[in-house]
């Protein structure tokens, strides 16, 4: 018993453990951005289908494989635990809350389960990344959205594909979790897989509304498995195939973290149309199954069953009645007849039933048709359906009243279920709509014979009209801006005669006369027969997302300037002008693998400005920095193009002779002494100067430092011959 209950548990941290590390070692390659977090999903999983007396355990195990996963990472203790925490707690909180709204297992062929375990979904993701962003030291704004939709497509996307599939399990509930067979499932399922691979194989086309059609295919051939598994397809294939460089994703983003913002939204949108379209298609088939029970019952009453015969006299007491009454109320002919005609009546029927007899012999022909309820032997009511009609009975006799009596309490109720399920069926229609919003997606339907156009309320709200009348094509067109609508109007037309899909982006003018960028898609319909009956398609309004790439695209060329700025602030001296000490240390480095590599001569010289302090003391600091301004300018202009002067620090200079050997780096050398010392003696360059200079050559295996030490050396045993001297390291 020990074993099992740990067992369980076990596999689900293991199983936390291996998703977590997989999508982390992804995330590492993809320039830290992830596109879902499938680790919350298996945890959520693991916490609905378990019993209760396994969640902590779950828990536990699932934290260890947390922190293992997020300290192979490299990331530190504190930030571990932190997430770890957030990770835990969204479980627990989804979990909760999922309970509280669904006590049953979801079933993700009813609508409302589908809205609980979204719902539930979102808020214990926003509550996670709360957490998260808190225990990371409250990071940058892409850090909080980015682990919300992280966590929220993890759950939206694994746990639903999890439960269904142990769904299957069960012969009960596994044609309506799939519909088709395995050949079926396979084939729509490798559909999808295959169409996934092609789109996001090539980079050439923008063909991501592919997989959105294929998987609306599997979703009607499969139902919520064929959903929920397709959309799990989608989003590894797309995030996998975008990280090694392919996919149209490049045609239209230039970074990995706007390609991976965009897979999050694009799977959030094949989530919010696949799961709530198979919810509302099983409810559809459910509701269809209910009539079809419903006529077969009815059919099976009118088969085996026979009215009851009953014969009023004009008092309204009976008279005669026939036999079936015993399969209907249990009781007797003779009981019925000596029972008071208005007792078993139901009390809210008879003031009803009354009325009805009394408008029944003043000639009403309304009144031949009365339902009520009747009370049988045990006590229950029983639903009845009397047709009256009136005989002429024996000259000078009272006319009596010959009734059929039917049992109609299944139909009823049938009738009542029925209309509960219209009401279903209307609040499904609205989930959809609310979807729709909630997507900013709408469908429409242009027709092959008529030319009739449909759209969903979504639509009406992106063009900022009314819903309460229908447009035609043309009046569609005239949204469109006025430079746009001839194109518009060409590829629908031509998407109509050749009976192909389109795929449009442009710009509408809505009532109100704001411009917004929208998309477009349209596939053709074919009917059970194979003829083409017209396009049907989606549209979306993108402006946010246009709006959003902009403002992107702006911050990185700021971003990219500003950083091209302090590069140059950082190699460059701000004082002479010349190379920064880090510049031309790093082009030290980088001569001397140049000059190993080419065999060619290398020559370091090292300078500093005689009696710099004097200099200081005498005429100030401003002097003193006019020296070295000019100084460095004349090293400039004495050197070769292909030299390099950099400040070491205060008044030392470093020189970079590239290809020169001996004699011609000593007569460089002589030749920027010269020019130093005959520069100068101005009010605003300073007083004269003059430099000491050690040069040194690389030979053998000489270092960076050993080079400038040799070259160190040098300028002191030219500072010991007098200064104003130039000397060759021996």
């Amino acid at each position: 018993m020990v074993h099992r209950t740990i067992l369980a548990p076990l596999g689900v941290g293991f199983l936390y453990w291996a998703a977590a590390a997989m999508s982390l070692a992804l995330t590492n390659g993809a320039d830290g951005v992830a596109t879902m977090w499938p680790a919350s999903g298996v945890l959520f999983a693991a916490l609905i289908v378990l019993p209760a007396r396994y969640r902590w355990s779950c828990i536990g195990f699932s934290a260890i494989g947390s922190v293992l996963a997020n300290a192979m990472a490299g990331m530190s203790m504190a930030t571990v635990i932190g997430f770890t925490v957030a990770n835990m707690a969204e479980a627990l909180v989804a979990t909760a809350l999922l309970r509280h709204w669904c006590p049953h297992r979801p079933s993700f062929i009813v609508p409302r389960d589908v809205v609980a375990f979204t719902a539930s979904s979102v808020i214990a993701a926003w509550l996670s990344a709360t957490i998260a962003w808190l225990s990371a030291g409250r990071p940058g704004d892409l850090f909080l959205p980015s682990w919300f939709v992280t966590v929220t497509l993890g759950m939206l996307i694994v746990t639903p594909t999890a439960l269904l599939l142990l769904a299957m399990r069960d012969p009960d509930t596994r044609a309506t979790v799939c519909q088709g067979s395995a050949a079926q499932t396979i084939g729509l399922l490798g559909m999808v897989l295959a169409v996934s691979l092609a789109v996001f194989a090539q980079g050439a086309y923008p063909l991501l509304f592919l997989p959105l059609v294929v998987l609306l295919a599997a979703t009607y051939g499969l139902g919520p498995l064929g959903a929920a598994a397709g959309v799990a397809i989608i989003a590894i294939v797309a995030p996998l195939m975008t990280g090694m460089g392919m996919g149209p994703l490049g045609l239209m983003l230039h970074s990995r973290i706007e390609m991976s913002f965009f897979l999050q939204f694009y799977l959030i949108v094949l989530f919010a149309t696949a799961l709530p379209l198979a919810a509302l298609l099983a409810a559809r088939d459910r509701l269809g199954r209910q009539c079809a029970d419903s006529e077969r019952l009815h059919r099976l009453l009118a088969d085996t069953s026979s009215d009851v015969i009953v014969r009023f006299s004009n008092d309204g007491n009976p008279v005669y009645i026939s036999p079936a009454v015993e399969r209907i109320l249990d009781l007797s002919p003779a009981e019925v007849i000596a029972a008071p005609t208005m007792d078993p009546i139901h009390p809210d029927d008879r003031e009803m039933v009354r009325n009805n007899w009394v408008r029944l012999l003043a000639g009403d022909p309304d009144a031949c048709l009365v339902v009520y309820r009747h009370r049988r032997r045990d006590g229950s009511y029983v639903w009845l359906e009397a047709a009256y009609r009136i005989v002429d009975a024996a000259p000078g006799t009272p006319a009596q009243v010959v009734a059929s009596i039917r049992d109609i309490d299944s139909r009823h109720r049938a009738e009542l279920d029925a209309a509960r399920a219209v009401q279903r069926l209307q609040e499904t229609n609205r989930l959809l709509a609310l979807a729709e919003r909630t997507a900013g997606v709408g469908h429409w339907r242009l027709g092959a014979d008529d030319g009739a156009l449909f759209w969903s309320p979504e639509v009406f709200r992106i063009h900022g009209i009314a819903d309460n009348e229908m447009p035609n094509a043309e009046d569609a067109i005239r949204f469109y801006l006025p430079e746009e609508r001839e194109r518009v109007a060409a590829l629908v037309g031509q998407s109509m005669a050749m009976r192909v899909g389109f795929d449009l982006e442009s710009r509408i003018i809505r009532a109100g006369g704001e411009m917004r960028h929208v998309i477009s898609r349209g596939q053709p319909e074919f009917g059970r027969d194979g003829e083409f009956i017209g396009l049907f398609g989606i549209f979306q309004d993108v402006t946010a997302q246009v709006v959003a790439g902009r403002e992107l695209e702006a911050a990185k060329r700021a971003a990219e300037d500003a950083a091209a700025h302090a590069l140059r602030l950082v190699d460059t001296d701000a004082l002479t002008g010349v190379a920064s000490r880090r510049k031309a240390m790093a082009a030290l480095d980088e001569a001397i693998v140049a000059s190993r590599a080419g065999g060619n001569p290398l020559a370091v010289a090292i300078f500093d400005i005689d009696h710099f302090k004097a200099v200081n003391d005498r005429y100030g600091h401003a002097a003193g920095d006019a020296v070295l301004r000019r100084v460095a300018r004349a090293a400039r202009e004495a050197v070769r193009p292909t030299d390099l002067v950099g400040r070491l620090g205060g008044e030392e200079f470093l020189v970079l002779l590239p290809g020169a050997p001996a004699a011609n780096a000593v007569a460089i050398a002589e030749q920027l002494r010269t020019a130093v010392a005959a520069s100068g003696g101005g009010v605003d360059v300073g007083p004269r100067v003059t430099v000491s200079i050690g040069v040194a050559l690389l030979d053998g295996n000489a270092t960076a430092a050993s080079l400038l030490g040799d070259a160190d050396r040098a300028l002191y045993r030219a500072k010991a011959a007098g200064r104003n001297a130039a000397r060759l390291a021996a």
